[in-house]
């Protein structure tokens, strides 16, 4: 018969295996009582005992006799030997009995070692398959873990992306309005290089510059009550007039440049 495992037969498998074969293979319980060994042990007890009773029994026959043997001996002591066969004879079905027990009895130990061995086999497939299942779960629970912690990364790095754009913005407005020096730990935060910065500080003060108020020589007229005008322009649009003392020859006296002297 095909074996039932498909696992290699090396091991508990293999145990499994040859007691299975071994209850399958056994043959039908039959009895022959030439090779009862049980039988052969009664067959020489009760043949012995046959004979001695043969024996006595045909002495004492001959004793009769005044020593004599006679067929009347022989044949009480054949009787007695026939005797003892008769009751080993009616041994037989006693002997049959036990020795079917025995074949029972075989059969039952072999199957409750096979019983024994598929139980022990089962539980070691049974704490295998937890074993798998619990690595597999680990796995998938290390996999899960490693999911979670690069999103979180993911988040942590467009946060602080933002953070940082929202910081370089703020400090670009704030340096351009301004002309604010940031610190090294300032320009970090907003990855913003300290050259990037002093161009947008020297821009700011330039574009300041520009605006401040530069006041230039204008055309100098002359009011009817003999004061002198001078107009104040700033590069942003503005015209600032003002207003001297008289004349005096036909020019401006007390102004260089423009530029009032006290």
């Amino acid at each position: 018969m095909a074996s039932i495992f498909s696992r290699e037969e090396n091991g508990l498998d293999a145990e499994v295996e040859a007691l299975y074969q071994a209850i399958m293979g056994r043959q039908p319980f039959s009895y022959r009582a030439a090779d009862d060994p049980l039988y052969r042990s009664y067959a020489d007890r009760y043949v012995q005992n046959g004979r001695l009773a043969m024996r006595d029994t045909m002495g004492s026959a001959a004793a009769l006799t005044g020593g004599y043997g006679s067929s009347y001996a022989q044949a009480v002591g054949q009787q007695q030997f026939d005797e003892y066969l008769r009751q080993l004879g009616e041994a037989l079905p006693e002997l049959y009995g036990m020795a079917y027990q025995r074949y029972a009895d075989e059969g039952e130990a072999l199957r409750g070692q096979y019983e024994l061995a598929n139980a022990r086999l089962e539980g070691e497939r049974e704490q295998e398959a937890a074993r798998q299942a619990a690595a597999y779960q680990r796995q998938r629970d290390a996999i899960a873990d490693e999911r979670y912690r690069a999103e979180q990364q993911s988040k942590a790095a467009q946060q602080s992306y933002k953070q940082q754009q929202d910081s370089y913005q703020n400090l670009v407005k704030l340096i351009s309005a301004s002309g604010y020096s940031p610190s090294d730990a300032e320009l970090g935060a907003a990855g913003l290089s300290r050259a990037s910065a002093d161009a947008l500080r020297r821009e700011f003060e330039r574009t300041r510059g520009g605006q401040t108020a530069a006041v230039y020589r204008s055309p100098v007229s002359s009011g009817t009550d003999g004061t002198v005008s001078t107009s104040h322009k700033s590069t942003g649009g503005s015209t600032v007039t003002g207003r001297s003392g008289r004349s005096s020859g036909g020019s401006s006296s007390g102004y260089k440049g423009g530029l009032s002297q006290r």
